[in-house]
């Protein structure tokens, strides 16, 4: 397949990953009071915040296959990929995902400070970490149990030993519990609002991105008042890939789940662990 039909492919795996993150199932928007244009994002439960980060871990680092995408990378990166083959720009409109997708990715790199109380270590542990090795460590473990954890295991010792901390990884799973407490009911929680505003401004930045070639493309059957059709754009010509055009174009028809919102600055500071 040529570029723009591996980037219809990328773009339409991507969006539809981005639509179970940032859906009314998991959350809710809540305006905040007093404070014009600002929400608060509210998980329905514990186990739809845990859905939440699992699925964006997924969305930010599993890879897939190059042969499918074009990308050997996650979801983000094909995303990331896509607004330099921007095979589907109109006018710029291609911006605002580029923007979006770049904000997401230096969230999830930027450094949080952290200090973690660990009882069943006996120690009081000042780290300064990635937010996507906090994100890594958090999902795998909602994901697995303990006994499929002996790569998250290494991970959190190496941490610990880079930070002057002896710990071994036979150590970690003791511990983890303590970890996931301080992570998942502290710092997740805090920066709920803020990973969800990010999240859902990426599924706006598709949006943006392609209602121009939507509109391009959309027309009802001649002679039928209810039946649609799209005309393909001449550089997407393969047989597969004009199903994954249409099917992309149905999303964009069908609109993002979530209206815009900008959550609320006095959850941007920095959590209690911090």
């Amino acid at each position: 397949m040529n570029t723009s039909e591996q980037e219809t492919i990328g773009l339409c795996i991507a969006l539809e990953a981005v639509g179970d993150i940032a859906n009314h199932a998991l959350l809710d928007i809540l305006d905040v009071d007093g404070i014009p244009g600002e929400a608060e994002v509210r998980y329905k439960t514990d186990a739809h915040q845990q859905l939440f980060l699992v699925r964006l871990l997924d969305f930010s680092k599993e890879t897939s296959a190059k042969s499918l995408t074009g990308v050997s990378g996650s979801c983000l990166d094909v995303l990331l990929a896509a607004c330099e083959t921007r095979s589907f720009d109109v006018g710029g409109s291609v911006d605002a995902l580029a923007a979006s997708a770049t904000a997401l990715r230096d969230w999830l790199d930027a450094r949080s400070s952290l200090k973690l109380w660990l009882p069943t270590l006996e120690i009081e542990a000042k780290l300064t970490v990635p937010r996507h090795e906090l994100l890594f460590i958090l999902g795998n473990h909602v994901k697995h149990n303990l006994a499929r954890l002996t790569g998250v295991c290494t991970r959190v010792a190496t941490l610990f030993n880079e930070h002057g901390y002896e710990v071994s990884p036979e150590q970690v799973p003791l511990a983890l519990d303590d970890i996931r407490e301080h992570l998942e009911a502290n710092y997740f929680v805090y920066y709920g609002t803020w990973l969800a505003e990010l999240v859902n401004n990426v599924r706006w930045g598709l949006q943006d991105y392609l209602l121009p070639v939507f509109r391009q493309s959309f027309a009802m059957v001649p002679g039928d008042a209810i039946r649609y059709e799209y005309h393909f754009p001449a550089s997407v010509s393969d047989a597969v890939a004009r199903q994954w055009f249409w099917r992309l174009m149905n999303h964009v028809r069908a609109k993002p789940y979530i209206k815009r919102f900008v959550g609320a600055n006095y959850l941007k500071r920095a959590s209690s662990l911090e």
